[in-house]
């Protein structure tokens, strides 16, 4: 199948009937999205069927209020031939889902400060404190452990991972500094790339918290509510107490959505995929397992009773095996051209419908992205971004700081340095040698006089080294 589509490049490059050479391209790439999206949905659909039928009560009404969507999507492609609005509906609620999933990773931000602050107020609380850590051997069996590896991204995680558990122990200023740093390295970038960072820095640093985030999830808000609202320097057991199951509560609860939400995203995404491409996917090179896969997802969808028409599949998923990795490779390999020819071609035949299909298959192939909640939605004339300049990072810069400054005058200091350890294991790692990392460590564990964080962090980071 490979040799088809060099073919047909060599074709399109050489201008050997280059339109029809691109339209029959389109059409055997559109096939193998379909085959490779419809593989999938029936290696995952039984599985939703039965989460849906084990989650809570709670949340059972809204997950089986998209399954329903879902399914007569799957109903108009295999068995009806008719898709009329399908696009519409599937697209309706994965936007549903993302936007309570930026909601999820809010509340998670937000436990992720809270819990750094009990975590090292709790030796305090419990009596564990440890009076006699050698910081500088702890610091050196950190040092050690970062260079153990000598993968360069292993190393820069783990940087980051600790850094987010050191005490911080720095002048405002200097923490400005940083940022200012990272921010500085975008310079000369696209001006979209330096205003994600600053995004993921704001939503880390809970600076820009959804707007409808009372609107869902009233007992994760309550929790979230309550961690806010407490004067963390003036902890006792009592409340410790109360706040601890509280917050394992809520993140049992966010933990719980996003399980639901990841497994209807994929699954919504492999819809897609084959809404997008079916109508003119060239079928003559369907295999004999999308055939397979097709007749399981048409079962399921019809069967009153999903675990009876599920015996007959043993015989179906025999003839799948391997074909999910199969028809990855052979999209992979087809899909390679994709965007120089949809950027060189698009605009140059009368045909509109290669212009359209290409955009089609552009969100296809987003669609099958690693990042599930990715948004298709501004693809059809990709715009180069303006230069990030000097003048428009320290505009950056500037605001950003400013945003700091007012949010850390409502923040006791635990919560200003919980605040800055999530947001300094944001940063691109920002020393200049093997030696300022080890100073790090060992500054930001040798200046910490709290006793009970310093045992907190130690207890950490040794559970992160294991």
């Amino acid at each position: 199948m490979n040799k088809e589509i060099k073919k047909l490049i060599t074709d399109i490059s050489a201008d050997i009937k280059r339109e029809e050479a691109l339209i029959k391209y389109q059409k055997h790439l559109a096939a193998l999205f379909s085959e490779y999206a419809t593989i999938k949905m029936s290696m995952n659909l039984f599985t939703l069927y039965e989460m849906s039928e084990e989650i809570d009560l709670s949340r059972r009404e809204e997950i089986e209020e998209y399954i329903d969507i879902i399914n007569n999507a799957i109903r108009g492609i295999y068995i009806d031939n008719d898709t009329e609005g399908c696009i519409d509906d599937v697209s309706e609620i994965r936007d549903k889902i993302t936007e309570r999933m930026k909601i999820l990773t809010a509340y998670t931000d937000a436990l992720e400060i809270y819990e750094y602050i009990l975590n090292r107020k709790e030796p305090e609380i419990l009596g564990t404190i440890d009076e006699s850590i050698d910081t500088d051997q702890l610091a050196n069996s950190m040092y050690e452990y970062v260079f153990s590896d000598k993968d360069k991204m292993l190393i820069n995680t783990r940087i980051q991972d600790f850094i987010a558990q050191l005490p911080v122990r720095m002048a405002k200023n200097r923490f400005f500094d940083i940022i200012s740093n990272s921010l500085f390295i975008y310079k000369g970038g696209e001006k979209k790339s330096a205003q994600d960072f600053v995004q993921t820095i704001r939503d880390g640093a809970l600076l820009s918290m959804p707007d409808n985030l009372q609107e869902f999830y009233p007992e994760v808000y309550e929790i979230y509510s309550e961690l806010k609202s407490t004067d963390y320097s003036a902890l006792n057991k009592e409340q410790y107490d109360n706040l601890k199951p509280m917050l394992d509560k809520a993140a049992g609860l966010i933990q719980a959505y996003v399980t639901d939400y990841l497994m209807l995203t994929e699954i919504i995404n492999d819809v897609l995929i084959v809404l997008y491409t079916y109508k003119y996917a060239d079928k003559d090179i369907y295999t004999e397992q999308y055939k397979a896969a097709a007749r399981i997802l048409e079962e399921l969808v019809s069967a009153d009773d999903i675990y009876a028409a599920s015996e007959s599949f043993d015989k179906l998923f025999v003839e799948l095996e391997g074909a999910q990795e199969r028809a990855y490779e052979e999209l992979a390999f087809a899909d390679s051209y994709l965007e120089d020819l949809s950027s060189t071609y698009s605009e140059m035949f009368e045909n509109e419908s290669i212009r359209d299909r290409f955009n089609d298959l552009e969100k296809a192939d987003m669609l099958t992205s690693s990042s599930l909640f990715m948004d298709i939605n501004n693809n059809e004339f990709t715009i180069i971004n303006e230069e990030a300049d000097e003048g428009f990072i320290i505009g950056l810069k500037d605001e950003l700081t400013e945003d700091f400054k007012k949010a850390f005058t409502d923040m006791g200091k635990l919560e200003k340095r919980s605040v800055m350890a999530k947001v300094l294991s944001l940063m691109p790692v920002f020393f200049n040698s093997q030696q300022e990392i080890l100073d790090y460590f060992s500054y930001a564990l040798s200046s910490c006089s709290d006793k009970s964080e310093l045992t907190a962090c130690r207890d950490i980071i040794n559970d992160m080294m294991i």
